[in-house]
């Protein structure tokens, strides 16, 4: 009786590791960076600098990197895909013109230094130079207002992948390096390591 209660055990053990291998295979993040990309795009608009370091990596190679090589099978993304995402989902484009809408009244900030894009795609305050209590307080309504939307944006863009909550960190760990990849030179950006530097 102990031996096939081993069994069963040991079955379901190894069931239990396949499909949480399973659930990895499968994260879409050659859509999400896509998708990433198209939104920041249409948000910092056509006048923004593009980075073209052919030393850097993209988010994708970077996300892949870290989650292993079960990930790299995943599937491969096409135009209709994204187009699908963006047009199809009414929720993403009002977030996304929210956004676009914020962004307009918080590029004095990003150009005098005041804010910054975190590593987790979020925006800091990270200085009050030349800010009286007025400014300060409407800056941190914005910011407070613009990463409210960012996290919505995130989790429609997951929901709409079918991207389970508990990846949630990796949708929001691409959109960010995405932020920072495509900000203009002079703006502060956090580092994975925490610290903030002048782009």
């Amino acid at each position: 009786m102990f031996g096939k209660t081993a069994r069963i055990l040991t079955f379901l053990s190894l069931l239990s590791f396949v499909a949480c291998v399973t659930v990895n295979i499968y994260f879409p993040a050659a859509r999400v960076e896509k998708a990433a990309e198209d939104i920041v795009g249409d948000v910092y608009g056509p006048g923004a600098k593009k980075e073209q370091d052919k030393n850097d990596s993209s988010a994708l190679e970077t996300f892949l990197a870290l989650a292993g090589p079960a990930t790299a099978h995943a599937a491969k993304v096409t135009e209709s895909d994204i187009e699908s995402l963006n047009q199809s989902n009414s929720a993403i484009r009002g977030l996304k013109k929210t956004i676009a809408d914020d962004h307009q009244q918080l590029l004095p900030y990003y150009n005098s230094g005041n804010i910054g894009i975190n590593n987790e795609g979020l925006l800091e305050i990270i200085s009050k130079d030349g800010l009286g209590l007025k400014d300060t307080a409407q800056l941190r309504r914005l910011v407070a207002q613009d990463n409210k939307t960012r996290e919505q944006l995130y989790e429609e863009v997951a929901a709409s992948m079918n991207i389970p909550g508990s990846e949630l960190a990796k949708v929001k760990a691409i959109f960010a390096e995405v932020w920072q990849k495509r900000a203009p030179a002079g703006w502060f950006i956090q580092g994975a390591d925490g610290k903030w530097k002048k782009k």
